[in-house]
């Protein structure tokens, strides 16, 4: 495993690292915000509510926003 430092410059990845022509790259993200760490509960509660999403399950940005309101 390699590792080498890039930023992104109109949209694309620049590096001046040099790798093989083939090869495969994941690519990882360095948050400039502090992480949220989860419970397992919480975790598990999240994943549920994107799974819900997914199937078309969720609300519209209004009607999240009446929710908060009502909070």
């Amino acid at each position: 495993m390699k590792a080498a430092r890039a930023k992104v410059v109109k949209g694309k990845i620049v590096t001046r690292a040099r790798f093989p022509e083939g090869a495969e790259l994941t690519v990882v993200m360095r948050e400039k915000e502090p992480s949220i760490d989860l419970t397992p509960d919480e975790e598990e509660a999240m994943l549920r509510g994107i799974t819900s999403i997914r199937a078309g399950k969720g609300l519209s940005l209004d009607e999240f926003r009446i929710i908060l309101r009502r909070l």
